[in-house]
């Protein structure tokens, strides 16, 4: 008996699958690095979101301005200190920083305080009442409440006014012991620039007092007087 053809039968039988793991062709195989891309994709936008809603890395958003200013908040700023007197002056409410304690209005005034002195913080300021001009001024009474005859005492005052060209009288008047008085008189400058005037005065009489006054003469309504830094010492010019 003939044998089979053996190169027929090699040629008609299937191959026979490999033993192992089976690969599908590569045509059907899924594009993994896509898919990782996209899970990666949604990832990032996840954390995104969530560090966006925590706010992580945003700048901070800014608060309003306050409005309240500190005059609000801690009131009114205070009137400043008086200033501490001159060595040597015997005038102790010299230059008005507070009140005007120890003086009062000379003629048909009213006397009160102005700010922006000659160097700083306030100043005396003598308004007319009425409509007529009037002399006016102020007094500082008992200035020295006991004077020894044969003393000798210098007053000064800077003094301005509006309008300008008031004449202004410093006087030292004795009072107790007799009626002798010293005086001296300065003319107002234009502006607001301030004149100092000096009156020197020596007592002849015994038990005396010395009142300090500081007088215009024609004031008229809407015009002031101002005074300001005083002086009173004894025995030499401040």
């Amino acid at each position: 008996m003939s044998k089979p053809d053996e190169t027929s039968a090699v040629g008609t039988d299937s191959p026979k699958p490999l033993p192992g793991r089976h690969l599908a062709p590569r045509h059907e195989r899924p594009n993994r690095w896509l898919a990782s891309l996209g899970v990666l994709s949604v990832l990032l936008v996840a954390v995104l979101l969530v560090v966006r809603a925590s706010g992580v890395g945003q700048e901070p958003r800014r608060r309003p301005a306050a409005t309240a200013s500190t005059a609000d908040v801690l009131g009114p700023p205070p009137p400043p200190p008086a200033r501490p007197a001159v060595f040597g002056n015997l005038v102790s409410n010299w230059s008005f920083e507070q009140d005007l304690r120890g003086w009062s209005a000379v003629g048909p005034a009213t006397v009160g305080r102005e700010l922006q002195g000659r160097t700083s913080g306030s100043a005396a300021a003598v308004r007319v009442l009425g409509r007529q001009p009037q002399p006016v001024g102020l007094v500082l009474p008992k200035a020295v409440p006991s004077a020894q005859e044969g003393s000798r005492y210098v007053a000064s005052a800077w003094v301005r006014s509006t309008p300008p060209g008031l004449k202004v009288t410093l006087r030292l008047v004795t009072t107790g012991g007799g009626s002798e008085a010293s005086q001296a008189v300065t003319t107002t400058p234009p502006g607001d620039r301030w004149s100092r005037v000096t009156v020197t005065h020596t007592v002849a009489a015994a038990q005396s007092s010395l009142d300090l006054q500081i007088m215009a003469a024609g004031v008229h309504s809407g015009e002031a007087l101002f005074v300001d830094e005083v002086e009173l010492r004894e025995g030499r010019t401040p």
